[in-house]
């Protein structure tokens, strides 16, 4: 996905500067809006390869920029600068550091000279980058203190001043990593506290591939299909567990997939089919079409048309054998794992996630009881965010604690006509072969030898 171009019709994600993200579907014509950064002509980004970074001038226009902050993008230069001009801009902008921040006092606002006045009078003046870009001149001229910052921070101020100031945005593709950390930045706990480095987990020690048959159950609005199907490149199959009348699958709104593929890829089906499947087959008849009214003929072909996908989903329920087991749900898991670990073929993953570790302890020794699971473990990752900026890269000391555990085990065939044998039980079978010795009798006194 990250090699198209914007097209319309697909749905994008637009990052700010201020780290703030939209989802936004790409029309023909027509004016997008991004709050305090301005608006811009959406024909004006046509064509253009997904993860460019724009600029916002007069007259709703856009022009192609390096970066959302990179400390060259100003009105006067263009992308196409080499490498020495921006290094001698960056020396120039810089000139003046100190080589620590021992002598900066924190005085508050008292040490810029630009007051909120002014800032507010330059805004008037003009709604293009020009002004932003001039606002952030005069704060850092104002800027008593600012000669006494070393380089690096008087980078992360600039830093600061773009993503407050400038007019820019990135248009990104909707890729699943994106659109989770567009939900976890409205509403964390809807996502269930899932981070992306642990969705990837999942994906990993799920085997999710092109072509495979899995089960799920998805308590994340879709994201968690969403991700899957963006893996399997829409190839194979995903029964869809879910307790209400109807399973909520909001995100794949946001897929580039056409309605048709999607319903063969995605099929959702109820927990009381699939328990039941043998007794929610559908029996049904064909009727003649001819001889009913023409506004009651699309209503029975779309009934047929449901009819026949509840029955081939419960014919899949019925044979079982699937590649794997995803679940991503609030459920109490031991009470429906009786239904799930017979549908699952051999020597294929399951993978339970949690944002509790104590729950998913009380599966593991489930499993640890179950022969029909091996070796099952609880895994937890954490990436951490760095920041970059030029000649410097830190750890981000502060981050959100949140991420989830995985439970992964992998599904087995016990065979109770093998056996095993340990070296005492060889020992004992093979001291029972041996002959057994006469007894000698002295004395009167009956006495075994053994040898």
């Amino acid at each position: 996905m990250s090699n198209d171009n914007i097209t319309v019709g697909q749905h994008v994600l637009i990052r700010l500067p201020s780290n703030g993200l939209k989802i936004v579907q790409i029309q023909d014509s027509g004016i997008i809006g991004l709050g305090k950064f301005g608006h811009f002509e959406v024909s004006n980004i046509h064509g253009y390869p997904l993860g460019t970074s724009f600029e916002i001038i007069g007259d709703n226009g856009v022009r192609v920029i390096k970066s959302l902050t990179d400390q060259t993008n100003n009105v006067n230069q263009e992308i196409e600068e080499s490498e020495e001009v921006q290094k001698t801009v960056l020396t120039q902008m810089f000139s003046n550091s100190a080589e620590n921040n021992q002598n900066i006092i924190d005085i508050g606002s008292k040490i810029q000279s630009l007051t909120k006045e002014d800032v507010d009078e330059l805004k008037k003046s003009g709604a293009s980058s020009d002004i932003g870009q001039l606002i952030i001149d005069k704060m850092i001229a104002g800027h008593e203190g600012f000669d006494k910052k070393t380089i690096f921070s008087q980078q992360k101020y600039l830093k600061r001043k773009q993503q407050k100031f400038l007019r820019r945005f990135t248009v990104e593709p909707l890729t699943s990593s994106n659109l989770l950390e567009y939900y976890v930045d409205k509403d964390p706990s809807k996502m269930l506290n899932l981070s992306v480095d642990t969705l990837g987990l999942i994906m990993t020690y799920g085997n999710v591939r092109p072509g495979g048959n899995y089960l799920v159950i998805d308590e994340t609005g879709g994201v968690l299909v969403y991700a899957m199907l963006e893996r399997m490149n829409q190839q194979g199959s995903i029964i869809v567990l879910h307790e209400n009348e109807h399973a909520n699958l909001v995100a794949l709104k946001y897929l580039k997939a056409s309605e048709e593929n999607l319903n063969k890829v995605v099929r959702p089906v109820n927990w009381l089919q699939f328990a039941e499947p043998e007794n929610e087959k559908i029996d049904w008849k064909d009727e003649d079409t001819t001889v009913m009214k023409p506004k009651y003929v699309e209503h029975y072909l779309r009934k047929k048309q449901k009819a026949a996908n509840i029955n081939t989903v419960l014919d899949m329920v019925v044979k079982g054998n699937f590649d794997g087991f995803i679940s991503m749900s609030t459920l109490y898991i031991p009470d429906v794992l009786e239904y799930i670990i017979p549908k699952i073929g051999g020597s294929r993953p399951i993978v339970i996630y949690n944002q509790y570790k104590e729950l998913l302890a009380e599966v593991q020794q489930l499993f640890t009881n179950d022969r029909r699971v091996l070796a099952s473990s609880i895994l937890e990752t954490r990436v951490r965010p760095y920041q970059t900026i030029p000649g410097r890269m830190h750890p981000i000391m502060t981050m959100k604690s949140l991420g989830g555990y995985v439970l992964w085990g992998t599904k087995v065939i016990p065979d109770d006509s093998v056996q095993a044998l340990g070296k005492g039980v060889k020992r004992k079978r093979e001291d029972s072969e041996q002959p057994i010795e006469p007894q000698v009798e002295t004395n009167s006194v009956a006495v075994k030898i053994e040898t």
